[in-house]
């Protein structure tokens, strides 16, 4: 990509074609791994689920970032993209034994990703518009590139302990400031950080909808018909929270943390938190999937879990990023204090008394109350304006 094809400092832009057809290969990613949450999923699944699902949003997080940073309408760029998807595919592939006999390929398809990372920051190294030193992106791409790559090679556990290794280092490199100077956040489109991580939040909102008709597909009684519409407006209620008032919240809080100079705030609400939220949608979609295929019964201790701590990772996720954004606390704890109490007084005794199409009615009800509650803060706020 010529200098002239970067967008200059500030600039707004959207996401392009080529970028959402990069991110069809998550969907594949997020379905493959969800899958491994139906059932009865004991602390070994929910692990292998956070530890398998983390270096795929990392990844794509970062190559969110980096066609933030350059944009994505230069064909080398959109060449990048697409040589990448087959590294994420490879991923998604292995993740059903990504820490078993699969491991090896997990780890070459994250080293894939990295390079075709370092390939877009060196290709920008000699250009005046390259907002890092050079010796940024080969520490934080190519050094994990290789420990990823070398990783492929080891038995289990010398193997585990390289990935983390690896994740430790691009970790630590993004915390630390050490070349990094206020034109790299100058630089960002705020309104394409925020369209991207809403698309994200789609496609893992897609997957839980998958999920219920699918399910619903193979279980055609009325009691799954029942759960799956519980289930339906539980992922609806959330997609109205998140768009009506999270995208909303993101745009001004990311504005305002440039504009003051927060970086770290940036940081933590576009490669962090995020993946909070992501995670809890998708926990709560294995959930969803279990009670619609046995509505009558009750939940199985893991799906009671996954649907708790779904709804609850949600709200958890959202208010923690206000708080990064410089949001009051006392703002904050007005409507996430009551998600706490309605999940763990109401949702939690739910879940372990009623069959499984009432667990997840009181979901909706739950979700549908808070919904309602935000928008009595809104209007209140509005009048006291």
């Amino acid at each position: 990509m010529s200098e002239s094809t970067a967008p200059v400092d500030g600039e707004e832009h959207r996401a392009g074609w080529f970028e959402l057809f990069f991110d069809l290969v998550f969907v594949v990613t997020v379905a493959v791994l969800a899958h491994g949450l139906h059932g009865d999923p004991d602390a070994g699944d929910f692990g292998t689920f956070l530890v398998l699902f983390f270096p795929a949003w990392w990844a794509w997080a970062n190559l969110m970032v980096t066609v933030n940073v350059f944009g994505s309408a230069a064909p080398r760029m959109q060449a990048v993209l697409l040589g990448a998807m087959p590294g994420l595919g490879l991923m998604a592939a292995a993740a059903p034994e990504g820490l078993g006999d699969r491991a090896w390929a997990y780890a070459l398809g994250a080293a894939w990703v990295r390079l075709g990372l370092f390939g877009i920051w060196w290709g920008h190294a000699r250009h005046r518009d390259n907002p890092l030193p050079l010796w940024r992106p080969m520490a934080y791409c190519l050094a994990p590139a290789v420990i990823w790559g070398v990783s492929a090679a080891l038995p289990s556990p010398e193997r585990f302990v390289l990935w983390g290794l690896g994740i430790a280092l691009e970790a630590t490199l993004l915390a630390v400031r050490a070349g990094v100077t206020a034109t790299f956040y100058e630089r960002m489109s705020i309104e394409h950080l925020v369209e991207r991580i809403g698309l994200f939040v789609v496609i893992v909102l897609g997957e839980s909808v998958f999920t219920v008709v699918s399910t619903l597909a193979d279980h055609f009684t009325g009691a799954s018909a029942a759960a799956a519409f519980l289930g339906f407006a539980v992922v609806a209620e959330l997609a109205l929270a998140f768009f009506r008032w999270g995208t909303e919240s993101a745009a001004r809080g990311l504005d305002r943390a440039r504009s003051g100079g927060a970086d770290t705030a940036i940081r933590d609400t576009v490669m962090y938190l995020p993946f909070v939220l992501i995670a809890g949608i998708t926990v709560l979609s294995g959930a969803l999937g279990t009670a619609v295929a046995d509505p009558d019964d009750h939940l199985p201790p893991g799906a009671r879990w996954a649907l708790c701590g779904g709804v609850l990772a949600f709200y958890t996720a959202n208010a923690a990023i206000s708080l990064r954004y410089g949001d009051p606390a006392r703002t904050v704890l007005d409507w996430y204090g009551p998600s706490l109490v309605l999940v763990l007084a109401a949702l939690l005794p739910a879940s372990v008394l009623l069959p499984a199409w009432g667990a997840v009615g009181v979901a909706a009800a739950v979700v549908l109350a808070l919904t309602a509650l935000a928008a009595q803060r809104v209007r209140s706020r509005a009048r006291a304006g």
